[in-house]
Formats: structure tokens, C-alpha cells, sequence
């Protein structure tokens, strides 16, 4: 009797080890999903800000280079005004 008790008690604890792995194993894998997940998020939220940002500083340079753009035109009339009165 003690013998088969010995033998319940060596196989319940390999059982028990087993069920441990095996819920650590689960965990580990499940936080690794977590992780993953948020680092996606993470990525995709600094990704869409860079975007938005890049679309800002396009509006920004695109609004500078059209007010240059106009004063060299209007200095260049009123060169032409100036040279033609000049002659």
C-alpha cells in the first residue's frame, strides 16, 4: 500500500510540475502576444504622428516657397517698371 501510495504521490507530482510548465509556458506566450500587440499600437501611433507631421511641414515649406515665389515676381515688375522708366 505505502508503495502504490509512493507511486500516486511520484506521478500527481509530475503531473503537477507538468501542469505548472505547461500554465507558465501559456503566460509567457500570452504576454508575449501583449507585447507585441502594444509595440504594434505604439509603432502605428508614432507612425501616424510623423505622417502628420511631414504633412505639416509640406503645407508649411509649400507656403513659403508660393510668398517667395510672389515677392521675386513682384520685384522682378518692379525692376521691369524701374528699367523701363529708366529708359
Amino acid at each position: 500500500m505505502s508503495k502504490y501510495r509512493l507511486e500516486c504521490e511520484a506521478k500527481f507530482k509530475l503531473d503537477l510540475e507538468s501542469e505548472i510548465k505547461r500554465m507558465k509556458e501559456y503566460e509567457i506566450s500570452r504576454i508575449r502576444i501583449e507585447e507585441a500587440s502594444k509595440a504594434r499600437q505604439n509603432m502605428s501611433s508614432f507612425r501616424s504622428e510623423m505622417d502628420q507631421l511631414y504633412q505639416d511641414k509640406i503645407k508649411e515649406l509649400k507656403i513659403r516657397e508660393t510668398e517667395t515665389l510672389d515677392r521675386i515676381k513682384s520685384r522682378e515688375r518692379d525692376l521691369d517698371k524701374a528699367s523701363f522708366e529708366h529708359r
